[in-house]
């Protein structure tokens, strides 16, 4: 159990150290583009962030009231069942707002 232990962080370290190496060169190279590659990189990053935003919108308003094909029934909502209330229990007495008794 413990030899298993020692093992998975060997792994784990292994791909950490891995991983760092990948984002220095990466961050290397994104540092050597010139100031207008990277204005384009990001600008065109940002026009297609926008542009599926809007299409996820427009698509969930056109979605709005479907229903496969056929129409929302609307019905009237029928009769509401109010609470009843409870009987005076002489266990229990009811405040009653607005007088002047204790």
């Amino acid at each position: 159990m413990k030899n298993i232990g020692k093992q998975m962080w060997g792994v784990f370290w292994k791909f950490h150290d891995r991983r760092k190496r990948i984002i220095g060169k990466l961050k290397g190279y994104l540092d050597g583009l010139p100031q207008k590659t990277r204005r384009r990189i990001v600008l065109s990053m940002l026009a297609v962030f926008a542009i599926l935003a809007l299409y996820s919108f427009a698509k969930a308003v056109h979605d709005i009231g479907r229903n496969d094909g056929r129409k929302m029934r609307t019905d009237h909502a029928g009769r509401v069942e109010l609470p009843v209330k409870p009987k005076n229990d002489p266990n229990i007495t009811p405040y009653i707002y607005g007088t002047t008794e204790d």
